[in-house]
Order: C-alpha cells, then sequence, then structure tokens
C-alpha cells in the first residue's frame, strides 16, 4: 500500500492508501474521504487533480474528461494509479463531505436482462454480498475484456437484498453495454463499486420534492419514489416528477410509473415531455394516472415557476449534461432556487 497526500484548494489536508494499480478516485472514496467527482468513469472531468510530488500512471489515456487536464502533471483521479513510493495531490476545489454510506467493492454476476426498447433494457446483478446505498445512488461495473468501468444507477429501493437492479441505455461507442444487451454476460461474474452520488433522498428530507430527468436519468428517480412510497412521504408532502424523453414512441417505464401514482394515492404528480413529438389521442387512455407535455423536460417545468417559488422543494436533476445544465440554469437563474437545494447527476 502506498500513502497518498492530498491537499484541497483551502489548504485542508487528508491522505489515504492505494494499492498499485488502484485508481485514486476509488481508494480515497473508499477511506471514506470527500474526494471531488461526478460521473466517475473518465467522461466528465469532475475529478481532476495535480500531482505536487510522485508519479501516476494513466488507466485510459483517451478518457473525454481529460480535456479539462490542460496543465502540466493535471490528471483524473478516476483514471489514475499511482506509480511511485509517494504521492501528493492538490485539489482544484475544496473537500466534499464524506460520502454515506462509505464506497467499496463486491463482486456479483449478472442476471435477468431485459430489453424495454431497443435502446433501454434493466438487469439484475446478484451481489456477494449486500451493498449500502441510499435512493438516488449509481455504482460502477467492470467486466472482463471491457477496459474500464461503466457507471448504471439502482432503480430499487435500498434493502437488505443482496442483488442491485440497473437500469442500462445503449449508445455508441460502448463497451460494456452493448455486451448486456447482446445477452454475452448473462451470469458473468462482474466487480462492482459503490456506492456513489449526490442526487439522493435522505432519511430526514420530509420536505416535497421535484424531480427531472432526462432518458435513462430516470433510474435513480425510480429508486427516490419507490423509497419515498415505502416511508409514506407522499402523504405528507406531495411531490412531482417530470421525466423527459424524446418520442412517445420508444417510450419506457410508463406502466411502472403510472402504478407509482396510484401506490402514492395522488401524492406524488407525473408529468411525461416529449421533446420531438406530441402523443397521440391514445396517450390519455393508456396512461390515465400521467400527464402528457410536449417540450423539453426543463420548458415544462418553466411553466410552474411560480409553484416552485412557492413550495420551495428539494430538487433532483439527472439525465444528460446538456439537460442537467439547461436544467439547472432555467432553476437558479428563473425560479431563483438556491444551488444547495439542487442535488444533482450527470450521465455523459
Amino acid at each position: 500500500m502506498i500513502a497518498v497526500r492530498v491537499e484541497d484548494r483551502a489548504g485542508a489536508c487528508a491522505s489515504f492508501a492505494a494499492r498499485p494499480g488502484e485508481r485514486l478516485l476509488h481508494a480515497g472514496l473508499s477511506a471514506g474521504l470527500g474526494l471531488p467527482y461526478e460521473c466517475a468513469t473518465g467522461t466528465c472531468g469532475g475529478c481532476k487533480a495535480t500531482v505536487t510530488e510522485g508519479e501516476v500512471r494513466s488507466l485510459w489515456s483517451a478518457a473525454p474528461g481529460r480535456r479539462v487536464c490542460r496543465r502540466p502533471g493535471e490528471i483524473l483521479m478516476c483514471q489514475s494509479a499511482v506509480a511511485s513510493e509517494t504521492l501528493a495531490l492538490k485539489l482544484p476545489t475544496a473537500f466534499r463531505e464524506a460520502g454515506e454510506p462509505a464506497s467499496g467493492v463486491r463482486v456479483g454476476r449478472i442476471s435477468g436482462f431485459r430489453h424495454l426498447t431497443r435502446e433501454i433494457g434493466t438487469f439484475s446483478v446478484e451481489l456477494d454480498a449486500p451493498l449500502r446505498h441510499v435512493p438516488g445512488q449509481f455504482a460502477l461495473i467492470s467486466a472482463p475484456g471491457v477496459e474500464g468501468p461503466r457507471a448504471y444507477s439502482m432503480t430499487s429501493a435500498p434493502s437488505s437484498n443482496p442483488r442491485l437492479d440497473f437500469l442500462a441505455r445503449l449508445s455508441e461507442p460502448g463497451g460494456l453495454t452493448p455486451l448486456l444487451f447482446s445477452s454475452a454476460l448473462d451470469g458473468c461474474e462482474v466487480n462492482v463499486f459503490g456506492p456513489l452520488g449526490r442526487a439522493t433522498l435522505r432519511p430526514d428530507d420530509d420536505r416535497p420534492f421535484l424531480a427531472i430527468a432526462g432518458g435513462s436519468g430516470i433510474a435513480g428517480m425510480l429508486s427516490i419514489v419507490e423509497a419515498a412510497l415505502a416511508g409514506g412521504h407522499f402523504g405528507r408532502r406531495p411531490s412531482r416528477l417530470v421525466f423527459g424523453l424524446r418520442k412517445p414512441e420508444g417510450a419506457f417505464l410508463l406502466d411502472e410509473l403510472a402504478d407509482v401514482v396510484r401506490r402514492s394515492q395522488g401524492g406524488l404528480r407525473v408529468t411525461v415531455a416529449f421533446s420531438d413529438e406530441p402523443p397521440g389521442p391514445g396517450f390519455a387512455a393508456d396512461f390515465s394516472d400521467l400527464e402528457a407535455a410536449q417540450g423539453l423536460a426543463h420548458e415544462v417545468v418553466r411553466a410552474d415557476l411560480s409553484a416552485i417559488a412557492a413550495e420551495r422543494p428539494i430538487v433532483f436533476v439527472a439525465g444528460p449534461p446538456p439537460m442537467v445544465d439547461a436544467t439547472m440554469r432555467m432553476l437558479v437563474m428563473e425560479a431563483k432556487v438556491s444551488p444547495a437545494e439542487i442535488r444533482f447527476d450527470r450521465f455523459g
């Protein structure tokens, strides 16, 4: 084990131990440190740091997030491993509050892949031991023969069951997800690192919430609403979910969302926003418990800015980076929501 020293922008210092070849971000999070990150897969650049002493080995030199590493010594902690006897890092931001529960590694087997559409599917991982997480978090899955881990959000509420359920979106290029869709990974042993993510529902969140999801960003929101149902949240604090999709053709999870609305007894309002095409006349008949709207998800939310200002809800946002960024700009600049009240995950 090699000691890694970390200093943040404010001068606060901490240290953790890393094994040769271990991703620095994983080692630090497993040690309970509040290291900065967003995607944890090398696509966003949120875990940038500068090496001030020692050397690292790059685990993915072509990581898209490396575009933020413009100066000598700048690295992505999620794509770097220690390569010297000592290592010291400097963060461009302050330490975050340490995540709870702490991250760790589990071994599991993939099972039960199910196609929802041509591009969306669900699957499970049967773990060797339960992985504690809170509603809204995600995990990284690493499979043999696939370079680097991929991030997937848990769709079910936390439980003591050693099985985790996930949602996957097929995109190109991709290494692991296409194998899931082809059933090539059925029964395959994988490593799972987590939990990760801060767009979470906390036990003391006894306030209304507004959840805004784009595409596969709905996965973590399902975990949030299931946990809220189990805790009787909607009986005390009516809340809203806006789910952004492109077209009615290819829509997914609408039956599941309608079921959640029914079980909430009206305490949860769900609006499906179609950006490219309006829903046909059969939508209202097929999904009478859901509302439909045309437009981008954040545009649909914009129509109710006065209600947002009056209710002062906790806001969850998850989806692709352009959707998350546009939504956050609208919430902060137009709805005057404090950034501290917005919990978000970008999925690039």
